[in-house]
């Protein structure tokens, strides 16, 4: 009997359908065929798709469509008394109160414009259900492409920044130049769970002490908040709009500076951070066997898409801050093996700086060498004098002696008596040379298909990415103004308008989600922007970002398989961090002004007339870079 076989169209349904769905069981990068189907080509597509269809609005908005002459204007806003008692009769036989959408001499500019903005999304709609359910689809949509857009501009920046992020951790041997490196890293990467992991690592090695790292966490939380600054500045076409867009993602950034005004200089004086987290994390084990999977929700989806336009190597960037430039023995030796190697080459049982030009001290914090910084070769030296240590095989040793008689218990009857001039191998062809010389881009479109190089590829995926956020945010925006109006916009606004503790709790759940307190926060900035979320509402939903997005470090904490203790330390120092911090600022309300009117003044200073438009790219620069990049200039110069 002949086998039925599947048809290419069914094949062809079920390949489209995993390319636009994910998968629900696998969550490992899987192409697919090659072609038009792949994950990398589908990621394009949607992102033009956007950019296309923003384009093709704004023509259709300036050219074709006739406007009723209905939009708010300063023009609008009468000082006659006997208007207010007509608008709000008017107001109240639309279903809109009064109270939201009053607009009295008494309030500023900027007060009228918010009142008059809420209002529009608080009047009933007249649009066909049926518009409004499709309008709402292709919202998903869009968000869905706003989610694969960030992911993709991430790895762009990543590329660009990836290797010069990794070297900074090597100067931070203090609380502020530590805090500069945090936010210069993380704005670098685009990400504060890469600079997280990477600090989580270092630790892990010995490259990093824990009381140090706390304070590259702090910076990492400041360094994260870029992100939605620059989603901000994609309303600059309206200016009402950018000014509470900027006010909105900037509370972030004034809430994440405040906490570090008050707990670095507190922690600089006493490491209460470090103590109290080692307290709790000090019986922690190694996970093993099955138990070391990762809790992910919406990442798994996200990734393959991002992966493939372009797969980012994360171990380069770690290769480079934990210094294995030079070379990485993949030999597993033993303490006594390491104790008579060591013996061989150092100067003492504290000192091995002569040994190469790229050393440490941590490669002797045990007293000997680390396991995996042995050398390749060794060349006796005359009587008195260390080996000769070398990670390459000499051109002078045409033959070599083992060092160890054996692989097993590492004995040696050459150790304590080399003959000058003799080559002895080491960990010999198993030392692995040039790691930091490896490429960022290890796979994806750009790379199999386009052969780009690492700035190549960084430079396109961070234009094209930046072009399409904008389109995304536009496109959503124009959308929710036909759907989310009169009883929706109702609805969303008692909610989070209802308790700011909810907004704390909402805000967390959706980064627990997204896994990504940048996404969340990027997502809530547009609405903000429009005037759908206030100020005031905006703060506690950031607050619960913040946590969020510790809860993730926590998991990834909970399946480190070494050094679990300063894994959950550093988790649990950046978790209770943000607390500590929302214990400050927010519960009393006159204290928790300070952050709302910071992010207040520099969302107005986006009005100014002259200078207004570029102030959000002035801000960005030089909170996120300049400062940053000075504070890392001098320590760098001052280690030199």
């Amino acid at each position: 009997r002949r086998r039925l076989q599947p048809t290419p169209d069914a094949n062809m349904s079920d390949v489209m359908m995993r390319h636009l769905l994910g998968s629900d069981k696998k969550i490992e990068h899987d192409p697919g065929p090659k072609g038009e189907s792949g994950e990398g080509d589908a990621c394009l597509v949607m992102m033009f798709l956007v950019i296309a269809a923003a384009g093709l609005i704004m023509l259709y908005e300036k050219f074709i469509r006739k406007h009723d002459g209905l939009e708010v204007d300063e023009g609008d806003f009468v000082e006659d008394v006997k208007d207010t008692t007509d608008a709000k009769a008017k107001a109240a036989e639309e279903g809109v109160t009064f109270t939201q959408v009053a607009l009295t001499n008494e309030m500023t500019a900027e007060e009228k414009a918010d009142q008059a903005a809420q209002a529009k999304w608080l009047t009933p709609s007249n649009e066909n259900p049926i518009k409004k359910a499709v309008l709402t689809l292709l919202v998903f949509y869009c968000l869905w492409v706003f989610l694969l857009t960030l992911g993709v501009m991430g790895t762009g920046f990543k590329l660009l920044g990836g290797k010069d992020s990794a070297k900074m951790f090597d100067v931070a041997d203090n609380p502020i130049s530590a805090l500069m490196i945090g936010i210069l890293a993380t704005v670098l990467v685009q990400s504060s769970s890469t600079t997280t992991s990477i600090i989580v690592s270092l630790v892990g090695a010995d490259e990093l002490s824990v009381k140090t790292a706390i304070f590259m966490i702090m910076g990492a939380n400041i360094g994260t908040s870029v992100t939605n600054t620059i989603v901000a500045m994609g309303h600059f076409a309206n200016k009402d709009d950018l000014r509470r867009g900027f006010a909105a993602a900037t509370v972030h950034d004034v809430f994440n500076m405040l906490n570090v005004l008050i707990f670095l200089p507190l922690n600089w004086i006493y490491p209460f951070f470090e103590k109290m987290t080692y307290e709790m994390a000090k019986d922690q084990e190694p996970c093993d066997g099955d138990d070391c999977n990762k809790t992910e929700f919406l990442k798994p989806y996200i990734s393959p898409y991002s992966k493939g336009v372009a797969n980012y190597d994360k171990n380069v960037a770690k290769y480079i801050s934990q210094n294995w430039c030079a070379g990485q023995c993949g030999k597993s030796y033993s303490t006594d093996a390491m104790k008579k190697i060591s013996e061989e080459v150092c100067t003492s049982s504290t000192d091995c700086s002569n040994v190469h030009k790229n050393y440490e001290s941590n490669w002797m914090s045990k007293g000997y060498l680390a396991k995996k910084r042995a050398p390749a070769y060794i060349v006796g030296t005359a009587s008195g004098t260390p080996a000769e240590f070398h990670y390459d095989k000499p051109a002078a040793c045409s033959t070599s002696t083992k060092f160890f008689d054996n692989d097993t218990n590492f004995t040696s009857t050459v150790a304590g008596s080399l003959t000058a001039g003799t080559c002895y191998e080491v960990c010999g062809s198993k030392v692995k040379t040039g790691l930091c010389d490896k490429r960022l881009l290890k796979g994806g479109l750009l790379l199999d298909d386009w052969d780009m190089t690492d700035n190549g590829a960084g430079t396109f995926l961070t234009v094209v990415s930046l072009i399409s956020l904008c389109s995304c945010l536009f496109v959503i925006v124009y959308m929710l103004q036909i759907i989310v109006k009169g009883t929706a916009a109702r609805i969303l606004r008692k909610v989070v308008g209802f308790n700011g503790y909810l907004n704390i709790a909402i805000g967390c759940f959706i980064t627990i989600m997204v896994q990504s307190s940048s996404i969340t926060t990027s997502t809530l900035t547009p609405l903000a922007a429009v005037g759908l979320i206030n100020l005031e509402d905006m703060l506690p939903l950031t607050l619960g970002a913040n946590i969020g997005t510790t809860l993730t470090g926590i998991m990834a904490a909970t399946v480190a398989t070494s050094n679990p203790v300063q894994a959950w330390q550093v988790a649990l120092c950046h978790l209770f961090f943000n607390i500590f911090g929302i214990l400050v600022w927010y519960p009393v309300p006159i204290i928790r002004k300070v952050p709302l009117d910071g992010a207040r003044f520099l969302g107005k200073m986006t009005t100014n007339p002259k200078w207004g438009k570029v102030f959000p790219l002035v801000y960005t620069f030089v909170v996120f870079f300049i400062i940053p990049g000075i504070a890392y200039g001098i320590t760098a110069a001052a280690s030199a």
